[in-house]
């Protein structure tokens, strides 16, 4: 009798886990998979203008990126904060948390906003030696970082909704942001209705017009329906010093590592783009497909860092590490299974560009390179990303991302390129490598379960 009771809780567990999981997980992913499509769609429409185009567009995005990727340690910071106060139904700190965050992600978007906007040929230098491209690329810098503050706002409330339990909002939200930027990109890229035709300047444009609507309509959901988040402004600002110390503690590792890891993708940039504007145009084709495949599987790695600290703020330590488990063989199965979908649909992919055949040819060598390493990727982000993270633990996911990406990946990067002069695909490969040492050591820190810790602070 006792075992046929234990049987039955397993399989409540079971269904509770799934429950759970499946909610958190479907919307973040839906609104991942609707971002990622319309880099596809994005990409689409820029393909039709050529090689300089796509250049200028992927070139002129990567900056950008360093500050979204830099923001979204904020994000974590603020995810992983709500997750376990959330699980101790702490409604004070999850205030504090919203203030603090605000606070530091307000100073990191000043800076990229004066650098985006007063220096933005400067930045493009970096990237390639062609001045054509770093003329129209800077121009699309300049569009794109008016945007910026928005995305500030996006990222604190989306944060805090996913982790309270209203992860539908951000993903309301986030369709409606995807489906007005391809009908503004329709628009804006080719002139349609009477309306200027701006080119791939169109695309800036429909991003940043989106970022301001994609706020507005999260702030709106987060206030009329009275969300966690929705405090008024001198409230939020009220925050004990101790609390912040206690932030500063979580958001630094993270910080230093978002930035320097998007620093090395900037360096992977800058290997590409010297060696030509056809190897740069390959690649940037192959980042919708990137983004698609990562954005599969973000709301598995947001479900992770959730569930995982909301058992660890109610001090269920077994099951949470039971949770890393399952999230880990999740992530394998799901991402092998979209590997080979990948290869077998790249050559249709392809085939919707108005480009030679070579690059054609050079794309889809990247594509199935990228298919090869995609399970060690997804289990990095789930690992990295979700389960270290849920613990505050953050300087184990600083060290794993520096000593992959400037420890192996950056060297490795710049010897394949200009020594050994290798193909794009081959370059691609072995910087890729980082990847299968962090995984090793990133499940080695995992079952040490060094990184599980109960977030604690008196108000």
């Amino acid at each position: 009798m006792r075992g046929v009771i234990c049987m039955n809780d397993q399989s409540v567990s079971e269904k509770s886990y799934y429950k759970t999981m499946l909610a958190i997980a479907i919307p973040v992913s839906i609104q991942s998979l609707f971002q990622a499509s319309l880099s596809v769609v994005d990409q689409f429409m820029v393909g039709r203008l050529g090689a300089d185009a796509i250049a200028a567009v992927g070139l002129g995005s990567r900056f950008p990126s360093i500050f979204l990727v830099t923001l979204g340690a904020v994000g974590a910071t603020t995810s992983i904060m709500v997750a376990q106060y959330w699980g101790q139904k702490d409604d004070k700190n999850i205030k504090n948390v919203v203030g603090g965050n605000l606070l530091f992600g307000a100073i990191i978007t000043a800076i990229f906003s004066v650098i985006s906007l007063l220096f933005s040929k400067q930045v493009l230098g970096m990237y390639t030696n062609d001045m054509k491209i770093v003329g129209l690329g800077s121009e699309y810098l300049i569009i794109n970082a008016i945007g910026y503050i928005p995305m500030l706002l996006i990222t604190i409330y989306a944060a805090v909704l996913r982790s309270t339990d209203h992860v539908k909002s951000p993903m309301y939200a986030g369709v409606f942001a995807v489906l007005m930027n391809t009908f503004l990109n329709y628009l804006l890229i080719f002139g349609n209705f009477g309306l200027p035709k701006m080119g791939f300047l169109g695309t800036a444009y429909a991003t940043t017009i989106t970022r301001f609507l994609e706020a507005a309509i999260l702030m709106v959901f987060t206030y009329a329906n009275k969300y966690p988040g929705a405090y008024k402004i001198k409230d939020m600002f009220k925050i004990p010093v101790s609390f912040m110390k206690n932030i500063l503690v979580i958001a630094s590792p993270l910080l230093v590592n978002e930035f320097m890891w998007a620093l090395g993708e900037t360096m992977y940039s800058i290997v590409y783009g010297r060696m030509g504007t056809n190897e740069v145009a390959s690649m940037t084709l192959t980042y919708p497909i990137q983004n698609l495949s990562i954005g599969l599987f973000t709301g598995v790695s947001s479900a992770a860092g959730i569930m995982i600290g909301s058992k660890l703020g109610s001090g269920e330590d077994g099951l949470a590490f039971k949770y890393s488990k399952k999230f880990i063989r999740m992530g394998i199965v799901g991402s092998v299974i979209w590997g080979v979908v990948l290869v077998a649909g790249s050559n249709l992919y392809i085939s919707i560009f108005n480009i030679p055949s070579a690059l054609k040819e050079c794309t889809f060598n990247l594509l199935v390179m990228y298919s090869i390493v995609l399970w060690i990727k997804v289990s990095n982000m789930i690992i990295g990303g979700g389960i270290l993270r849920s613990g505050g633990k953050t300087k184990y996911t600083l060290f794993l991302d520096m000593l992959g990406t400037w420890g192996i990946g950056v060297p490795i990067g710049f010897i394949s390129a200009f020594i050994l002069k290798l193909p794009i695909q081959w370059v691609y490969l072995l910087i890729s490598g980082e990847e299968l040492v962090r995984l090793i050591i990133g499940l080695k820190l995992m079952y040490s379960k060094k990184w599980m810790n109960r977030l604690t602070q008196c108000a």
